[in-house]
């Protein structure tokens, strides 16, 4: 999900929660640096998750794309606080992926974001798929696609891009030639599209408003056809969908509904996972569900086993934290390394080490970076354990 992290009701709902702590937040200088390199954070609840840094830069979308990470603001949030969202941010994570370099502080704003070569397709919840040439560090906008509806969320297969297209549904768009992309066909199951993802041959969208999980078949793009329909519990106000194994990871008010599209005529709801919070994005990877669960910080699933969730790692500060959205980076061996000297140079320094935290024979670790409504955005570290 990857990304936590896309989107009216939930960031409506969020900044009338916290406006009053946004507003103290906001007045606040970033953390002061330890001696060891690692920023400290207060009042922290966490599990197997270390705070690493906060960055220079704000923002209520964030996407990593290859070694690019791109902080940008959003429309809606903007204008819910009645001013004008500041300009985006480009960072690479290349060489530190713990600390990302900041490279371009002026960024247009964006939803969704995907690189194809040399152009970044963005979705802006405007009626229009923008096309930025990326040279020399810097966007300049080449082209730009009139929509049938506001464009939430694009997924890119080969020369196509599939556009959660709002009230329109789904817009399957040819980008052969990304300065000249054109609509081949839309598809509208009559719902408020707002998420799309990709599993073999079938379109998983979300229609949040109505709470379903429809799916099409997209074999031959021109012509989708709807194959089947799960209708969840409740209507829902989440937003955000990521589809992994046969198992599609949606975001709802409370938490995540996993709905089991294996079948693409027969999905069924597998789990209810209730965080008692607004779910704003997830992220899946290595069979992790990464959450961005609002006031409730970033919460971490074992999901190895769909049907029987585990929470395996969370991240909460206590200063008014709200997390939006998500980008996961699997460390290196080298990374883990650095990461792990890190954070003991914290504990040294009189931080207390995360449960788990650099134990011997555990998994991966994975670098969270979370957008947040109510500061910079951060860079966690994530320390896998030994799945079930």
């Amino acid at each position: 999900m990857k990304r936590n992290i896309k989107h009216i009701v939930a960031l409506i709902c969020c900044t009338a929660l916290c406006g009053a702590a946004a507003l103290a937040q906001e007045e606040k200088s970033t953390p002061a640096a330890s001696s060891r390199g690692v920023e400290s954070a207060v009042h922290e609840d966490r599990l197997n998750i270390e705070f690493i840094k906060a960055l220079d830069a704000k923002g209520s979308h964030i996407h990593l794309v290859g070694r690019s990470l791109f902080l940008t603001p959003g429309r809606v949030l903007g204008k819910v606080k009645g001013k004008a969202a500041a300009p985006g941010a480009w960072f690479d994570i290349g060489a530190n992926p713990g600390s990302p370099e900041l490279i371009n502080a002026s960024l247009p704003s964006a939803w969704d974001v995907v690189v194809v070569g040399d152009y970044a397709f963005t979705c802006e919840y405007t009626r229009f798929l923008t096309v930025y040439e990326m040279r020399d560090r810097q966007w300049r906008q080449a082209a730009s696609l009139d929509m049938p509806s506001n464009a939430e969320n694009i997924v890119i297969r080969g020369n196509l891009a599939y556009v959660a297209n709002h009230v329109a549904g789904l817009t399957i768009v040819d980008i052969a030639t990304p300065l000249k992309p054109f609509i081949v066909t839309t598809f509208n199951p009559n719902i408020d599209c707002d998420a799309v993802a990709l599993w073999h041959d079938t379109a998983v969208l979300y229609g949040h408003h109505e709470g379903q999980v429809v799916l099409a078949d997209v074999s031959d793009p021109a012509k989708p056809r709807q194959t089947g329909l799960c209708q969840l519990p409740t209507i829902l106000n989440g937003g955000e969908l990521e589809v992994d194994s046969g198992f599609a990871y949606v975001t709802t008010r409370k938490g995540l509904f996993i709905v089991n599209v294996a079948d693409p005529a027969a999905p069924k709801l597998a789990k209810t996972v209730d965080l008692a919070a607004v779910a704003n994005d997830v992220i899946l990877k290595d069979g992790y569900a990464f959450v961005a669960a609002g006031e409730r910080g970033v919460r971490v699933l074992d999901v190895s086993d769909p049907a029987s969730p585990v929470e395996v790692g969370h991240y909460q500060d206590g200063e008014g934290f709200v997390a939006l959205a998500l980008a996961v980076e699997r460390a290196t061996q080298a990374d883990e390394g650095a990461s792990q000297a890190e954070i003991s140079g914290k504990a040294a320094a009189g931080g207390t080490p995360a449960s788990g935290s650099g134990a011997s024979g555990s998994s991966a670790g994975y670098y969270i970076y979370v957008a947040s409504m109510t500061g910079p955005a951060m860079v966690l570290f994530f320390q896998g354990g030994n799945k079930r």
